[in-house]
């Protein structure tokens, strides 16, 4: 179901970002980027290593605090950045509950050990939703049976291949029923033979209508599922466009080169 703009008929926009600047020390990442990105819509990220795809990501789900621009989630600001200080006043709650709106999944994925695939699902939805230890379970049961993983919810992370335990990390993300799903480059830990079986899984994700950022070398998927591709260079978005557009015909001469390279 594709969720409306309060403004008009149009689809909401989900995330939209002006002027996203980002440094570490002297080394300036993000240079100014802006985004939309609309409700259902599946916007894949490609660029070079060092174009800042990771670190954008990282700053949309507040992992990094940006120095300066402005981030919506669902039309609503959230942070208005000046040196690096938010002049959005908003309480840390109501902050918090916009930023369980964005699920995340990572290269690595920063499943617990020591806890069973079961345990690693339930574990923030028993202690962040604050959802009984039932109605977690039955929710973690839900969602390993949706990604292809029934049969594991007694194993251990060790137990897995790194596809497997990937397809866990999305089944956690998703648990806590985030509205927008952010994907760092998910397959790039991954054998070659494994990466399918996670991108089987995010195109059913998209198929289904959720609002995805993908920053991805797939590009097959990017041709498949994306409705927008973005190029990212130099810390800024240099080029967006469909697929077709992209890949047949892109406009800006860095965005050929480095499809040239690639493909």
């Amino acid at each position: 179901m594709q969720i409306e703009s309060k403004e008009s008929n149009e689809p909401m926009l989900m995330i939209k970002t002006e002027d996203v600047h980002k440094s570490f020390g002297s080394l300036h990442i993000l240079k100014g980027v802006n985004l939309e990105v609309h409700a259902g819509e599946v916007v894949c990220i490609i660029g070079p290593s060092g174009a800042g795809k990771s670190t954008y990501l990282h700053c949309l789900k507040h992992l990094e605090n940006i120095d300066s621009g402005r981030i919506y989630i669902e039309e609503k600001l959230l942070f208005d950045n000046k040196k690096g200080v938010n002049q959005v006043k908003i309480k840390n709650t109501e902050l918090a509950e916009s930023l369980l709106e964005i699920g995340m999944v990572f290269q690595r994925f920063n499943l617990f050990p020591h806890k069973t695939v079961l345990d690693n699902i339930m574990l923030a939805l028993i202690n962040v939703r604050k959802i009984s230890a039932e109605e977690a379970r039955e929710r973690a049961r839900v969602l390993l049976d949706r990604v292809g993983l029934a049969d594991k919810i007694d194993a251990w992370p060790g137990q897995l291949s790194g596809g497997q335990q990937q397809r866990v990390a999305i089944a956690r993300a998703l648990a806590m029923e985030p509205k927008i799903m952010l994907f760092d480059e998910p397959t790039s830990a991954l054998d070659p033979e494994l990466v399918g079986e996670v991108l089987a899984v995010m195109k059913s994700l998209a198929a289904a209508g959720m609002t995805m950022i993908v920053v991805s070398h797939e590009m097959g998927f990017t041709r498949e599922v994306a409705d927008k591709v973005v190029f990212m260079y130099g810390g800024i978005v240099l080029e967006e466009a469909p697929p077709a557009k992209i890949f047949t015909n892109p406009e800006n001469d860095r965005t050929r080169q480095f499809l040239q390279s690639i493909l």
